[in-house]
Parts: structure tokens; C-alpha cells; sequence
């Protein structure tokens, strides 16, 4: 905090004071937001020609009983002035605002000045006209005067929910507050009492009732996915002003926000749980959790995300750290009331592009995640760093692997080969065509549904289209971000199995410019994600965390069904992780009984990722049909096509898929399903030069990996293409790896180099470059089979 003399800090004091009452009048003099200052005067004056009793029976409002009190004397106090009753409500408004900050004990000039300048607070009282701060500072006035009477701090709080009752959210924090002080009842009892007694002089008798009415009525307002609010609904700014009853995948909006609202809570209470719940977090965890609400649930107002600001602001005079999420959100917060409050003025336009909104968005969805999953940043910052400069060459590896994946990946803007299906299957679950899950529908002309695999590859399609928009970007975003995921995995199994850092950087390379890696990773198709969360659950088993490895595999799994491959490769790391002097029949049924709960985690998640299969009306009948469909599929399909190849093909090469074609004038633009053929070559050789090293542990590992996702294809009846082979290709690269890493470095370099070009050689066969025929006929004359 400041270290300034007393002096000097009643001097910048009073400077702060006096700017905050400057700008806060300034503001008062401009016109407000005009439908809410035209609909609070049009509530003050017939609260009095109707009275009290009768207000909420004659008059439309979707507030509760106690600001409707407040603002009644405001109209009786701008006629007796002669004044505009908008100054009138704005003028008395920042006065209480004011007065509320004053009286907050306990905190240094920082935090104190911050709420005094913040723009936030600011924007919505004096220029918009809202009263959004007064509950926000009774509900902080509560948790900071906590050292006082339990009248008082539970009176305030009381009167904090009975103006808006989202402050209800915080009630949790502040009883275990009280509880870890010694207080058990005097905070729910206190404060329901005055909470209840607000609604007496409009509801009588009967104010229990008639306050739940009132919360009713106000909660089923507006039902929108979100309501001009620059939050998770925003991301795609389509989804503005749409009914939080659409549904996706079958789970309406408004459902999947509180889902992600109820487990952030969980995690946000249970990380304070750890921290023995320190006061010294209370302010912290009240932001984040009023923050998560504005940011995931529906219905969120522009202005909602005023509510945790001030508790985030207090934070700062414990953690200094704060102070920039702080910023992002104030930020984001100013910038979101701006543009709805030119919304409102601009016949319904936006100052800012759709990209600026959804950036917007971005920072509000992304900082509280932040605050949520990050408990100490300074902490996180520097392993963030240390990670930096320890893994340099892997960093710079990633970002190539990024840009190799990502780059022009719109490109073509139609479907490619079997995009007919997984992409366009994903588009109809957006729209709940529950005939996508259905196998005897029949589809339109030129595509098809994809029902012959699990569905969770194209619930990542899904959510790619949700946030950049049914395109071709959209459907493929999450194929290349998974690519690169898997590469990362892969690093990280590699130098976890063979404690060999050099062995892991080489093979992460060689994935990153492995050519079938990268075609997979540019097409909306479930190989990518399969092997992604295979590899992840590999790590995970070499590090012995065996849940994990389970929930992953069962992703796996619900991706693509020849994950089941992969057991084998599991037991091995689970064989070789615990290997007693001896065995007995009580160890023999531990560890059995510990794989079949392992399998039965797996299974779990298997079946959970059906889950809007289930909503969309079908039953478990059907869902074992289904299954027994996928299986008749993919064991009886008897088909012929010009891209079909087999295992003997795939290890050399020679046979790739074609999978786009432009003719232009001069050129023509092709992409293909094909490896970097010098990865593939020498990896075999690699295989042949070390066959003895890598019949050891761990290096057999890799081998078996290889063989259990190469051999069983040499027996299948289905027809087969060249992108079966891609997990292969994986455990191939890892191969080369460890004989590149054991040569001369010089030789290793040379190798390196030569894949590289060998991917710039064939990069217009990946990317669909265009590119003149004499180019493809070189190349289809050297590799005729290519064609």
C-alpha cells in the first residue's frame, strides 16, 4: 500500500474527496439513461396517487417493495424545488453513494480512492441514473463492519437483499464469517427479519407472500440469454436478446449457465476452505462469486456486473494483485454500460463492432475464471515465467505447431470429405434436430448424420460454431486446438516416461511438422480429438494419477471407439508402475478390483457424454440400438472408394486421401490427408537400427503404441484410409526421436532440416495452395500412387 505521511494523505484525501465530487455532479447534470429514469419517475408519482397498498396492483414493476420506497419521496422533492427529477433522483443517489463509502472502516487510502474514482461506480450512478451501488455498498458496508453489533452489520445486509436479491449469493460468505467469530444464528435470523419487513408497508398482512411475488416477478423479467450484458452469451454477439430457453445439445441456456455458475461456486468456497476460510479472503470470494453470476448465468443486465466491483476494489488492500483484474473488469464493465446506454439513445445500433464486443466479452468471461482457478497470481506469474524460460525451445515449438494448424484455417469455406458428416451432424445438434442421432432418418441431398461414432468430437464442434459462428473457422477451431494440445501431451508423456527432455523436444517437433498431424488437425473430424485425450491420459497414468487417466480415456473413448486399443498400452504403464517381489491372491483381486473401478469411471463418462442424446427424448433402449448400429457399421460396412488404402500402404506413405479439389485457370488447389513421408521412412529405420534398445522399458512402450494401433487395422473387414494411421504416426515420431537424439548432433540437425523442407515441399498438398498443374504432375509422376 501507499506509504505516505499523515500529511500527505489527508491531503491527497481530500483531493481524491473533492475530484469524486466534482466528476460525480458533472455527471448528475447529464441527461440519464431514459428509459430507466422515465420509468422510476413514473413509479414515484403513482406510488402516491394509488398509496402504498396498492401500488404493485395498479402499477407494472419488476422491482421489490424497498427501492420502490426510496424513490417515492423523490418526486415530492423535485416538485417542491422546482427541479428535474432526474437531477433530483441522481443528486440523491450519489449522495447516499458517497456516504456509504465514507462510512466503510478499516481500509487504507488505495482501496478507498479507487471506490471514490472508480469509473464503474461512477458511470452507473451519476450518468446512467441506476442505484446499482447502493445494495453492492450495504452488502460491503455488512462484511467490513463486522466488528460492530450483529443489529447492525445484519440490518445492513437485510437491506442490501431487499433492494436487489442477487445479493442473496452472498449471504453463504458472510455466515461463515460470523460463525468462524462465534455467531450462529443472529446474521439469518436479524437479517430475514428486516429483509421481510421491507415489504410491510406495500404488501400489509400478507408481505411474505407478497415479497416472494415480487422476487417472482422480477427474476422471470427479461428471460434472454442476455440483456445488452457483454458476457459468456455475448461471445458470439448473436445471441443477444435471445430466450434463455434456447437449447443446445438439447440443455437449455439458462440451465448450462447456473450449471457453470453452481460448480465455479463450489470450487471458488472450497479454495477458501483451504485457506482455513481467512477472513483476510471473504471480500475476494463475494467478488468472484457475484462476478461469476454476471458472467455465465442468463438474464445478466449490462449493469450486474457492477455488484462484485466493489468487494473486488476492497480486496486490493490485501492483495495488491488484484488490482488488475480489477481493472480488466472495470474496464469491461465501463465500456458494456457505454454501449448499451448508445444502444438505447442510437435506435438500437452499437458503437463497437461485433470483434469488440465479443473481446469485451472475452475479458469478462476469462478474469473471473482467472480469479476462480488462480488463488494466488503473483505466485501463479512466476511459475508462468520460470515455465517460460526453462522451456523455451518447447514454447517455440508450440507456437510453430499453433501457426501450422491454425493458419488460413478457414480454408475452403465449404465442407471437406467427411466434414459432410461431422461438421454438418454438429450444426443440426446446435439447432436440436434430434434426428442427428438417429440412424434410420434419412438427411438431405449431399451430406449425411454421423451416428456411427460417439459424439463428443462434435460437441467440440458445437461449442467452435457457438463461438465464432457456423463456418468453417467454427468447425474446425477445436480439430487445431486439440492438435496442438495433443503435441503438448505429447512432450510431456515423453520426457515423463524417459526422464530425457531432449528425446520429448525432438518428438514434439516432429509431430509439429508431421503431415497427416497437421491435415487432421484442419478438418472437423473426431481422429484429433480421440488421440488428444488419449495422449493426456497416458501422462496421467505415467504420473500414477489413475482417476484422471480413467475420466480421460472415457473422453477418449466417446470420441472414437478404436481408443479401446489403447487398454493395453495402460495396463503396461500400470504393470510396470507396480511391480511386487511377489504376487498373492489377496494383491491379484486389489488390483483387479481397482481396474474394474477404473473401467467403471470410464464407462461412466462414456455414457454421461450421451447425455443430451437422453434429453432429446430418447430412451436406453434405444441407446443399446444405437450401439448395436455403430458396431454393425463399422464390422459389416462393405464399400469400395478411390482413397481407400491399407496398413502396408499407410507405413510408407503411399497412399493418402484426397479430400478437396478447386480447378482455377491456370492452377489447381488440392488438399490431402498425407503424412510428411521423410518422418514416416526414417522412422522405420529407426525402428530397424535401435530394434533392440526399444524391447526395454520404457522405450517398448512406444513400440507397443505403435503396434496396438497399427496391427489390429491389418485384420479389420471395414474399408480403410490412410488417417487410421494418424496415432501411429505419433508413436512413430517418438521412435525416431530417441535414435535422433542418441546420433551425432550435426547428423540429428541435418535429418531435422531435410523434414522440414520435406513438409514445405508438400505443404500445398496439406493447405490446398494453388498451385500450376506442372507442380502436381512432377509430383503424381514421381509418387504415381499419390494421385
Amino acid at each position: 500500500m501507499l506509504k505516505l505521511s499523515w500529511p500527505t494523505k489527508r491531503i491527497f484525501s481530500i483531493i481524491v474527496w473533492v475530484i469524486a465530487i466534482a466528476v460525480r455532479i458533472y455527471g448528475a447534470t447529464t441527461p440519464a439513461q431514459i428509459y430507466d429514469i422515465g420509468t422510476y419517475e413514473a413509479w414515484s408519482r403513482s406510488f402516491w396517487v394509488h398509496g402504498p397498498m396498492q401500488f404493485f396492483s395498479s402499477t407494472w414493476s419488476d422491482y421489490l417493495p424497498l427501492p420502490i420506497l426510496s424513490f417515492a419521496p423523490i418526486s415530492i422533492i423535485a416538485d417542491l424545488f422546482h427541479a428535474n427529477f432526474g437531477l433530483t433522483f441522481k443528486l440523491i443517489h450519489l449522495s447516499l453513494e458517497l456516504l456509504l463509502i465514507a462510512l466503510i472502516p478499516g481500509f487504507s487510502l488505495l482501496p478507498k480512492a479507487l471506490l471514490l474514482l472508480s469509473p464503474a461506480l461512477i458511470g452507473d450512478t451519476a450518468f446512467w441514473g441506476q442505484v446499482d451501488t447502493i445494495p453492492a455498498l450495504l452488502a460491503l458496508l455488512a462484511f467490513t463492519a463486522s466488528s460492530s453489533s450483529p443489529l447492525i452489520y445484519s440490518s445492513l445486509f437485510g437491506l442490501a437483499v431487499a433492494y436487489k436479491p442477487i445479493m442473496i449469493l452472498l449471504a453463504p460468505i458472510l455466515w461463515i464469517k460470523e460463525i468462524k467469530r462465534g455467531r450462529y444464528w443472529q446474521l439469518p435470523l436479524i437479517s430475514m427479519i428486516v429483509f421481510f419487513a421491507t415489504a410491510i408497508p406495500t404488501g400489509g398482512f400478507s408481505f411474505i407472500s407478497h415479497i416472494f411475488e415480487r422476487i417472482s416477478g422480477q427474476t422471470g423479467t427479461y428471460p434472454f440469454l442476455t440483456v445488452n450484458a457483454f458476457n459468456l452469451w455475448s461471445l458470439s454477439p448473436v445471441n443477444t436478446w435471445l430466450p434463455d430457453s434456447t437449447t443446445i445439445l438439447n440443455i437449455s441456456g439458462r440451465s448450462l449457465g447456473f450449471g457453470i455458475f453452481f460448480f465455479l461456486t463450489l470450487v471458488n468456497l472450497n479454495n477458501w476452505r483451504k485457506a482455513n476460510f481467512s477472513a483476510k479472503f471473504a471480500l475476494r470470494i463475494a467478488a468472484t462469486i457475484l462476478i461469476c453470476f454476471y458472467a455465465f448465468t442468463t438474464r445478466m443486465h449490462e449493469r450486474h456486473l457492477l455488484f462484485g466491483l466493489p468487494f473486488l476494489t476492497l480486496a486490493v488492500a490485501t492483495e495488491l494483485w488484484l488490482i488488475v483484474p480489477l481493472l480488466l473488469l472495470t474496464g469491461a464493465f465501463t465500456l458494456n454500460l457505454y454501449g448499451a446506454f448508445y444502444w438505447v439513445n442510437h435506435t438500437q445500433t452499437w458503437p463497437f463492432s461485433q470483434p469488440i464486443i465479443s473481446l469485451i466479452s472475452w475479458i469478462s468471461v476469462i478474469t473471473p475464471l482467472a480469479l476462480t482457478f488462480i488463488w494466488d497470481w503473483k505466485t501463479f506469474a512466476t511459475k508462468v515465467k520460470n515455465i517460460f524460460s526453462k522451456n523455451k525451445v518447447l514454447i517455440a515449438i508450440l507456437v510453430l505447431a499453433t501457426v501450422l494448424r491454425f493458419g488460413n484455417l478457414v480454408y475452403p469455406k465449404d465442407y471437406i470429405f467427411d466434414e459432410v458428416y461431422h461438421a454438418f451432424t454438429a450444426r443440426q445438434y446446435i439447432h436440436n434436430h434430434i434426428e442427428a442421432w438417429e440412424w434410420w432418418t434419412n438427411p438431405p441431398a449431399g451430406v449425411a448424420y454421423e451416428w456411427t461414432h460417439p459424439p463428443l468430437a462434435k460437441y467440440g464442434m458445437v461449442i467452435g460454431m457457438l463461438l465464432y459462428g457456423e463456418n468453417s473457422f467454427g468447425w474446425r477451431v477445436g480439430s487445431a486446438t486439440f492438435g496442438v494440445i495433443s503435441i503438448l501431451g505429447l512432450y510431456l508423456l515423453v520426457s515423463s516416461v524417459t526422464q530425457n527432455k531432449k528425446i520429448a523436444l525432438i518428438a514434439s517437433f516432429l509431430l509439429s511438422i508431421e503431415g497427416l498431424h497437421i491435415a487432421q488437425s484442419r478438418i472437423a473430424m473426431n481422429d484429433i480429438y480421440m488421440l488428444a485425450f488419449y495422449i493426456w491420459a497416458l501422462y496421467l497414468a505415467v504420473k500414477s494419477r489413475w482417476k484422471g487417466t480413467a475420466i480421460l480415456y472415457g473422453l477418449a473413448l466417446s470420441c472414437k471407439w478404436s481408443a479401446l486399443y489403447g487398454v493395453i498400452p495402460l495396463a503396461l504403464i500400470y504393470l510396470h508402475d507396480y511391480n511386487p517381489k511377489t504376487w498373492n491372491f489377496y494383491a491379484l483381486l486389489t488390483h483387479f478390483m481397482f481396474a474394474l473401478r477404473l473401467l467403471f469411471i470410464a464407462l461412466c463418462v462414456y455414457v454421461l457424454t450421451f447425455t443430451p442424446f437422453f434429453l432429446a427424448g430418447h430412451t436406453w433402449e434405444q441407446w443399446w440400438e444405437l450401439h448395436r448400429q455403430m458396431w454393425y457399421y463399422h464390422t459389416h460396412l462393405v464399400a469400395t472408394h478411390a482413397y481407400q488404402s491399407t496398413p502396408l500402404q499407410w507405413i510408407f506413405a503411399a497412399r493418402p486421401v484426397w479430400y478437396y479439389v478447386k480447378y482455377l485457370d491456370q492452377s489447381i488447389s488440392n488438399i490431402y490427408a498425407q503424412s510428411n513421408p521423410i518422418i514416416l521412412w526414417l522412422g522405420l529405420v529407426a525402428v530397424v537400427l535401435q530394434f533392440i534398445k526399444i524391447l526395454r522399458y520404457p522405450y517398448s512402450l512406444f513400440v507397443l503404441l505403435y503396434a496396438i494401433f497399427t496391427l489390429p487395422w491389418v485384420i479389420s473387414p471395414r474399408i480403410m484410409f490412410f488417417y487410421h494411421y494418424l496415432p501411429s504416426t505419433v508413436f512413430l515420431c517418438t521412435i525416431l526421436a530417441t535414435w535422433l537424439s542418441s546420433i551425432e548432433k550435426k547428423w540429428m540437425i541435418y535429418i531435422l532440416l531435410i523434414s522440414t523442407i520435406s513438409l514445405i515441399i508438400i505443404s500445398p498438398m496439406i493447405y490446398g495452395f494453388s498451385m500450376s498443374t506442372v507442380y502436381w504432375n512432377t509430383f503424381f509422376k514421381i509418387f504415381p500412387s499419390w494421385r
